[in-house]
């Protein structure tokens, strides 16, 4: 039995599963400790990965190296590839997966990493030298003291949890499983600021007591529809998948999610029993995620509608088990029942368990520098909810960049702080260390301000190269991004050369599609910049491109012939941007002083010394984003460097 590590990850949900793994695959000793070993990665919440932004996310979790699009794919029973209607700059991926596949599959691979050790046992308080301003380990519940010079704390739900089932309330980090207690005191003790934030989840139901008939039925983008409406087999084309890596495949049976309403019987009878509502009866005092909403926070805030939507998904494969997105609540469970059996397609509906919402402690993300560190106690990391976020995929993200870190800090490297025009996941940690969260965070495309240099069709070309340096992304993984790349600048060559001569069949083709004929000679690459054509067209109309195409020596999957087209098509707003970023980029070299005393420079505003003071940015860039800052404020601190 060893006591002694180089890297202790304590929590295994999406974030600590990724820490643990990144650690280990980078040759630290590294010990994984959580409470229940057959609930790792657990889907808490909704059985899905990806969506607006998060999806993203998860391409550059598995671009980096990481494991969450690997296994997301291959438990996967849907794919849809959201904001198909907007730009390439906003498609984002998204799953429903099988929720306890999803959880095997993570302890498969956790069991089968060298260096990778796991211990079910919950941490009850950290050990610190002497002075405390170093950890040195943790003490679980059981007395069992483990050793590391760095600790991950991906704590999840579970510091200070408490489940509300209407006026019923139960300690816990999750239905059945008990909560976390000690850590946040004694970090309060050595003056950490903590909070407290809100979650919640909607009831599982019985598939057997749902009328599918009165739903609509939804199926994934590659799913067939015949004629009979019964959704069947996809087909198995090769980029309805997050991973990069074409060896990874969607094993899964297809199934469909279904969309049902609430109506004015269904919200009077919740509106009848709001006194019985956590949310309003003073009982949760803490703030919930304000974009995913409470059924009772939806008919309060938008009393004028009548009805919202409701998505009827399945937890797995073959199971009866639903989840009722939409339908998040805390009231009574005879409440929601009662609520739910007002919809016609659930008027017979049985639960598997009701809804609930749940509280728990966080601490705010400004006390951590962009490597995930806490500035009070060095070796020590938070990532996931204990930092105010919420969703698998932000925690993923932040429990990977945590075990990279820490791993690079035992080697005395410099961390590795993806920038805002290199992430989203270099984004959401900026978004967390300068600005700080006063509610549940969530990634949105908005918040990213180069959104068009961060799609999810090129996470590999970003981050592939970053992962393969660190020794986290494989050779493999690396040669598959050279062979994508290098297929991609292939079409866009061939497009260039190809000259297409105006004729009676192509003018009648171009029109057609509602484009100006031709009247003279173009290169294809001119047609496909029309809005109208795309890459799929021209492969599909004209022989010299299928040829092409064709010739090569490898086979050119489909993503990369839409890579391709969107590179061309965008050509002019990546290179805008790529320019914007470059000018921004500067700022982000410009180095604070670690020991400037903002309190005794005047000529800043009081807010500005004050956030200054609390933040401590590492650059200007950093300096420039906090709430408070204003670019007056900037410019003075450029004249100080300066000088």
């Amino acid at each position: 039995m060893r006591l002694e590590y180089d890297v202790i990850v304590v929590g295994a949900g999406h974030a600590g599963c990724e820490a643990a793994v990144a650690a280990a695959r980078l040759g630290a000793s590294t010990l994984l400790i959580t409470a229940d070993l057959n609930r790792v990665a657990q889907m808490s919440c909704n059985p899905a990965v990806g969506g607006i932004a998060k999806g993203q996310i998860v391409r550059e979790i598995d671009a980096l190296g990481g494991c969450m699009g690997i296994v997301a794919d291959e438990t996967a029973i849907q794919f849809r590839m959201l904001n198909r209607s907007k730009g390439p700059a906003v498609w984002s991926p998204r799953v429903q997966s099988d929720r306890v596949k999803f959880s095997e599959r993570w302890r498969d691979i956790l069991e089968s990493t060298p260096g990778l050790y796991l211990f079910q046992d919950m941490v009850v308080s950290l050990m610190f030298n002497d002075d405390n301003t170093a950890v040195r380990g943790v003490v679980t519940q059981l007395g069992v003291e483990f050793s590391a010079p760095r600790v991950i704390l991906t704590n999840g739900t579970f510091l200070g949890g408490l489940m509300h089932f209407g006026k019923t309330r139960i300690p816990g980090g999750r239905i059945s499983e008990p909560s976390s207690e000690g850590l946040t005191q004694q970090l309060i003790n050595l003056g950490f600021e903590a909070g407290r934030m809100k979650t919640g989840t909607p009831a599982r139901i019985d598939a057997r007591s749902i009328d599918f008939s009165l739903c609509e039925m939804q199926c994934g983008d590659d799913t067939i529809i015949p004629e009979d409406n019964r959704a069947v087999e996809p087909e198995r084309r090769d980029f309805h998948k997050f991973s990069f890596l074409p060896h990874v495949r969607r094993r899964l049976k297809c199934r469909p999610c279904f969309i049902t309403h609430t109506n004015v019987r269904t919200h009077r009878v919740l509106h009848d029993n709001l006194a019985d509502s956590p949310l309003y009866n003073g009982q949760i005092q803490s703030v919930g995620p304000r974009y995913c909403p409470s059924i009772e926070t939806k008919i309060t805030t938008f009393a004028d509608k009548e009805s919202h939507q409701l998505f009827l998904e399945p937890e797995g494969e073959t199971t009866n088990e639903y989840y009722i997105n939409g339908f998040s609540s805390s009231m009574p469970w005879q409440v929601q029942l009662e609520a739910l059996r007002h919809i016609d397609a659930l008027r017979d509906v049985q639960f598997y368990r009701p809804g609930y919402a749940i509280e728990y402690d966080y601490f705010p993300p400004t006390q951590l520098t962009h490597d995930l560190q806490t500035k009070r106690i060095s070796g020590l990391y938070f990532a996931g909810q204990i930092n105010g976020t919420t969703g698998y995929e932000e925690a993923a993200a932040q429990g990977l960049m945590a075990g990279i870190n820490a791993v690079l800090s035992l080697r005395g490297q410099s961390p590795l702080i993806l920038g805002r025009d290199t992430a989203y996941i270099g984004v959401l940690i900026d978004d967390l260390v300068t600005k700080g969260v006063d509610e549940p965070y969530r990634m949105f495309t908005s918040r990213a301000e180069y959104r068009i240099l961060l799609r999810q069709d090129d996470a590999d070309m970003r981050l592939t190269p970053i992962g393969y340096e660190l020794g986290l992304a494989d050779e493999e993984r690396y040669n598959t991004m050279v062979r994508k790349r290098d297929q991609r600048d292939y079409l866009i060559r061939m497009l260039g050369e190809i000259k297409v001569s105006p004729s009676p069949e192509v003018n009648a083709w171009l029109e057609e599609r509602g484009c100006e004929p031709l009247k003279g000679g173009v290169r294809m690459i001119d047609l496909l910049r029309r809005p109208q054509i795309s890459i799929e067209d021209l492969y599909g109309y004209f022989p010299s491109f299928y040829k092409c195409v064709e010739d090569t020596d490898v086979e050119i999957r489909e993503e990369v012939m839409e890579a391709a087209g969107i590179m061309v098509k965008y050509e002019g707003y990546i290179a805008r941007e790529r320019a914007l970023a470059d000018k921004a980029r500067r700022l982000e070299d410009l180095r604070l002083p670690a020991a400037i005393d903002y309190m005794t420079i005047h000529a800043l505003s009081t807010e500005a010394r004050q956030k200054l003071t609390a933040i401590r940015p590492a650059t200007i860039g950093a300096a420039s984003r906090i709430p408070g800052v204003s670019p007056a404020d900037i410019s003075i601190l450029l004249v100080l460097l300066g000088r």
